[in-house]
């Protein structure tokens, strides 16, 4: 790290579960972020079942296995994604991702702290719900987000996830992103959920804005493009509310470790997870 620049903001992109649309939200966080000047890598850490580089239309160069194997560097692997951003793609279908050893997740750390001079924005696309994986990257990283819609197995499983990660890992922030709802719905369930949390869980909901249900959303993940204001411009409007809110929002300080501190910490997590 140069000596007086600011290390990078690292922000975990997280859902209770699968088809809330947080890989959507993540590619154009990174986008939008870019768009602003930001330098943006865009981490997939759905390491099982990795599908940034398939929503983007971008061909991976290899996976992080191949890294941790020693086969390939961290800035080979890394791809553009053609909309201003890098990409880090996990590796679809590789189970070996899903377990990595300390010594592994040694040479992650390693590596990623190589690259950490080139971004100002590191956002992790963890994989959906509370497996190992989730937990050891949403604890490490600076910020916490999480996306749900007004399903109420969605809502149970974001409290789920939250409350997972408030009383194994000690994350007591959250940013919340309502998807897929009108501004009084999502509201309504942002309410709900912190409702429920605010009686069981000593931790903070940020609520930081919604998108509405647009049809034209699938048309673009289906096109491997991202949504553009002649899409759906009160989508577009949305989307843009909410990603500005998130980038304006103030650092946490006692998180504020850029990606030396995500690599260190969370290879001191899965350390002390095995050695229980």
């Amino acid at each position: 790290m140069s000596v007086g620049k600011e290390m990078p903001r690292v922000i975990a992109m997280s859902s209770g579960k699968g088809g809330v649309g947080k890989t959507f939200f993540s590619v154009h966080l990174a986008a939008y972020a870019a768009s602003k000047g930001k330098r943006v890598l865009l981490m997939d850490a759905d390491l099982g079942l990795a599908n940034v580089d398939v929503m983007l239309g971008v061909s991976a160069k290899g996976s992080v296995l191949d890294m941790v194997h020693g086969q390939k560097t961290l800035q080979q692997l890394i791809v553009s994604s053609g909309e201003g951003f890098d990409v880090l793609p996990g590796g679809s279908g590789l189970y070996e991702l899903t377990a990595l050893d300390a010594g592994q997740q040694q040479i992650m750390m390693d590596e990623m702290r190589s690259v950490s001079d080139n971004y100002d924005l590191v956002l992790i696309d963890v994989a959906a719900g509370i497996g190992d994986n989730v937990l050891y990257f949403v604890s490490a990283a600076e910020s916490a987000l999480v996306v749900l819609t007004p399903e109420p197995t969605s809502l149970t499983d974001a409290y789920a996830l939250i409350k997972v990660l408030s009383r194994q890992r000690g994350v007591k922030r959250f940013m919340v992103v309502v998807n897929q709802a009108e501004a009084f719905d999502a509201q309504v369930t942002f309410r709900r959920l912190v409702s429920v949390a605010d009686r069981y869980l000593d931790v903070h909901l940020d609520y930081v804005g919604h998108l509405p249900y647009a049809p034209e959303v699938r048309k673009t993940i289906q096109s491997q493009t991202l949504l553009k204001d002649e899409d759906s411009p009160q989508t577009k409007q949305a989307l843009d509310v909410v990603l500005e809110g998130i980038l304006s929002r103030p650092r946490d300080i006692h998180r504020h470790g850029g990606l030396q501190f995500f690599w260190e910490h969370s290879l001191n997590e899965s350390l002390s997870a095995q050695a229980e």
